[in-house]
């Protein structure tokens, strides 16, 4: 028998592993990049040719393929499953695992031309589960015949049940709104981990207490107005923002950290405090506690309630940081009304401006709060490779994060050169070899989409040009008629100087959805995107190169018909 990765190194460094993963997923991912990451850490794990995650759909009660670290396109596609259908159905249906020898002779099996198409063998199904309630399944395939032992069955339920708590948690980072947010938290720990109460707590700085801002398990009326000195002698909950640090209180009602006022009003027996940290900085602490007082606090509720309360903390933060800005936008926004009202075209765009330097300020800020910690996780990645012998699983999983390290930079790259851009270095060049540069590097996108180019371009003299900014700007338009024609079509380029004119007018058009009238008029505001998960930083930056390089960007569009953008720059007489 042909063993697996989980069979040959120990089991408990794997699992570490994951926790660790995990951890890292609780510092504010995306929900779709949490099941990416659990899909591609799992089959590194498992050894797996490919590794699929289905969540339920508790509406619909279907069960629904949302991740796979597979680049396969026909195993790519969105598909479903009623309960009791199908191996995941029935796993979903029993909560219990099923491991089978060969899928293409299991009646369970339903999609027997998919499996034989991509080489699958032996599978292993498993549900994700939070308690008993189950949110999901995954599946993991070889491409050999296999028989999964007792132990990789453990492995594999161990990695679900994690990741079903990260999947739970990464709803916290949907919402913005911060009592949705506080119930979510409370009703998480109390759900999820199983403590019969909790409390939420946050600092309140300019009144020197903590607020009891929600609580789960107790009457509502029993909060009001409980307001705890920012004190570490008066209560354990302060003492744990001091401290910066958990405690576990076996016997509330002996213990004298315990404020006396809170023993008595909620009869305290078993009490856990957990401090909500982010940046070294503590924005409060959640309690929670056990109604009968024969229950105890074990070390695994509080490692899950420490997971929980770092992705707490951090979502709490970004809803005060959101309210924070959507005050100083709606600041921003009464003063333009009010200005604008008597202002000319000229002092209009003076305004946008100033609005576009103070983001600038903003994103600038937040890119340098985000590459100082990414630094040093990239250190400490290399540090760690190195200290691994040749072959070892882990290496591929320090890969991963290595490659999302650099998107991230990528993205932060982004902001800074929004933030902070710099001065054109004006050198005599030829736009259009940099269009056939640019060109290059797109070329097997084009060719994968099925795109024709078309070009006409008339002999242009050279230009007073910044070579790599104007790559920048041509890259951004190019990608983004591209992105726009997913399915093909026709992708038209041109270079002329108007009879008598002493500019250069350039053009890229494309055959691809368009753009609404709504949306045209924002298309060049920063942060504004049409796409799905984009920043809106790319045509900004493009306009604002453009204006350094006292030229004009234009749009046109028309749903369902196509996109022209047209680049004018300004052709400098000899002296």
């Amino acid at each position: 028998m042909v063993l697996m990765k989980a069979e040959k190194d120990p089991k408990s460094k794997e699992i570490n592993a994951l926790l660790e993963i995990s951890k890292a997923i609780a510092s504010g991912l995306y929900l779709e990049d949490v099941l990416r990451l659990i899909v591609t850490v799992t089959a590194n794990l498992m050894d797996s040719k490919i590794c699929s995650l289905w969540i339920l759909d508790a509406k619909e009660q279907k069960l629904k393929l949302k991740a796979t670290q597979s680049i396969s396109e026909e195993y790519l596609k969105e598909r479903s499953l009623a309960m009791g259908e199908g191996v995941v159905g029935h796993v979903a249906l029993r909560n219990q695992p099923i491991a089978i020898l060969n899928v293409l002779k299991d009646p369970l099996y339903k999609e027997k031309e998919l499996a034989k198409k991509e080489g699958l063998v032996s599978m292993l199904s498993v549900p994700m589960c939070i308690k008993d309630r189950v949110i999901g399944v995954i599946n993991c395939y070889t491409s050999y015949p296999h028989s999964f032992s007792k132990s990789e069955e453990e492995m594999l339920t161990t990695v679900a049940n994690q990741a079903a708590i990260c999947i739970e948690n990464s709803g916290l980072m949907e919402t913005l709104d911060i009592d949705e947010i506080l119930r979510l938290v409370l009703e998480g720990i109390t759900k999820n981990i199983g403590f019969d109460r909790a409390r939420l707590y946050l600092v309140n700085e300019k009144r020197n207490i903590l607020e009891c801002k929600m609580a789960v398990g107790i009457d509502e009326e029993r909060i009001k107005g409980i307001a705890l000195r920012l004190d570490p002698e008066d209560s354990v909950v302060a003492r744990s923002i001091f401290e910066k640090q958990p405690f576990i209180i076996p016997n509330a009602s002996k213990d004298p950290r315990v404020n006396f006022l809170i023993k008595q009003k909620f009869n305290l027996h078993s009490l856990v405090v957990i401090p909500l940290l982010v940046k070294e900085k503590a924005l409060g602490a959640i309690a929670a506690d056990f109604v009968d007082p024969n229950k105890s606090i074990t070390k695994e509720a509080l490692e899950s309630m420490m997971v929980f309360a770092q992705q707490a903390g951090l979502a709490i933060h970004n809803a005060f940081m959101y309210q924070e800005l959507k005050t100083f936008s709606h600041q921003m926004e009464e003063k333009i009304q009010k200005t604008t009202a008597d202002l000319s075209k000229t002092e209009a765009q003076l305004i946008r401006s100033e609005k576009l330097a103070a983001l600038g300020q903003l994103a600038a800020g937040i890119a340098h709060e985000i590459r100082n910690p990414l630094t040093s996780i990239n250190i400490l990645i290399h540090s760690l490779t190195e200290n691994l012998s040749s072959g070892n699983s882990q290496k591929e999983d320090l890969k991963v994060i290595e490659e999302e390290i650099h998107r991230i930079n990528e993205i932060v790259d982004q902001f800074l050169r929004f933030a902070k851009p710099a001065p054109p270095l004006l050198k005599k060049a030829d736009v259009i070899s940099i269009f056939e540069e640019t060109l290059q590097l797109l070329r097997p996108q084009i060719e994968k989409q099925g795109i024709v180019i078309q070009k006409e371009f008339q002999p242009l003299p050279p230009i007073l040009m910044d070579r790599e900014q104007m790559k920048q700007v041509i890259l951004n338009l190019l990608l983004n008629a591209v992105q726009a024609m997913p399915k093909g079509g026709n992708l038209v380029l041109k270079g002329h100087i108007p009879e008598g004119d002493r500019w250069i007018r350039l053009s890229i058009q494309d055959s691809g959805v368009g753009i609404s009238c709504e949306d045209i008029n924002k298309l060049f505001d920063p942060f504004f995107s049409t796409k799905e998960g984009g920043m809106g930083l790319g045509l900004s930056i493009a306009h604002r190169i453009i204006d350094q390089h006292h030229g004009k960007i234009e749009v046109e569009s028309t749903p369902g018909e196509g996109t022209l953008f047209t680049v004018w720059l300004p052709i400098h007489k000899e002296r």
